[in-house]
């Protein structure tokens, strides 16, 4: 199932996007006579709930062709889940190598605050005093439990779901300053775009087999495969949750692989008008304009 949201009257609006058309779960409920069981659920809260309820996805997706639902075109999307994110740093070779980079024997993890979150077509503002604004396509993961301590095994079954972000970052903050400011470089205003929707983990049945893409302006600039993370999904879970509980709504950004702006030659980096397209197998495709006022 495809969750999202879309904005309205100052305010989010949960929604199934099936086929190109846009469900509010509320509409649902009402087609299917019953009660809205998530009245006081905010939106986060209302998408978590029902991506870890099979039972309930079904009699959802079953009032879909009732519903008349509503056109892509016809609605803003907004950020579907609004929690933490932490982000995984090196965690694929080739980006490694690209950049020279030392690699250690465990994740290197950082964290991006919440007010980085933005959505699906929304247009990211570049602080004016940013000159080396740079993308990183990535895998998202949506924690659906409350993990702590959990074995690698079983680190898939606490995911919720999956979902595509673009790790944006001053790298100015991140390699031309000392010590490093990684997670600032990456948290200033709309620095992580996600979405366009959150698809449930039955969805995705191998996380390390899909195909990670970013476009600029039209033209591939990363193209390649989670089978290639030093890292895998479930050791990250695992070996974060040893160390700080996750809670359901959390986000993990897994990783960029090579071709990012800052170590190519000469590099390149955003300016006023770029539009990144990122997309992961499944995960539809996110799309935002960079800007400068």
């Amino acid at each position: 199932m495809h969750l999202c949201c879309f904005k309205k009257n100052g305010g989010e609006v949960p929604a199934i996007h099936f086929e190109n058309r846009i469900y509010p779960i509320s509409e649902l409920f009402r087609v299917l006579e019953r009660s809205d069981q998530m009245v006081g659920y905010s939106t986060t809260e209302q998408i978590l709930s029902i991506a870890r309820d099979p039972s309930l996805m079904a009699s959802l997706l079953g009032a879909v062709p009732r519903s008349k639902g509503l056109g892509e075109r016809e609605i803003e999307y907004g950020v579907p889940i609004r929690g933490p994110v932490i982000g995984v740093g090196r965690n694929y070779q080739d980006h490694v190598g690209e950049g020279k980079l030392t690699l250690g024997d465990y994740p290197k993890l950082f964290f991006k605050h919440v007010n980085s979150l933005t959505a699906h077509n929304q247009k990211v503002t570049i602080p004016p005093t940013i000159q080396k604004t740079d993308w990183e396509a990535e895998l998202g993961v949506v924690i659906g439990k409350r993990m702590f301590q959990v074995k690698e095994e079983d680190a898939i079954d606490y995911v919720a779901g999956f979902l595509n972000i673009n790790d944006v970052s001053a790298r100015e903050y991140q390699f031309d300053l000392g010590p490093a400011q990684t997670s600032f470089a990456k948290s200033m205003d709309g620095f992580c775009p996600c979405g366009p929707w959150l698809v449930t983990a039955d969805e995705v049945p191998d996380c390390q087999n899909l195909r990670v893409r970013c476009e600029l302006n039209g033209e591939v600039v990363q193209d390649a495969n989670t089978s290639n993370m030093i890292y895998s999904v479930a050791y990250i879970l695992s070996y974060i949750s040893q160390f700080m509980t996750l809670e359901p709504g959390y986000m993990v950004s897994t990783g960029t692989p090579q071709g990012i702006g800052h170590f190519r030659d000469p590099p390149r980096y955003l300016d006023d008008g770029d539009v990144i397209e990122v997309s992961v197998d499944r995960l539809g495709s996110l799309r935002n304009q960079f800007i400068r006022v």
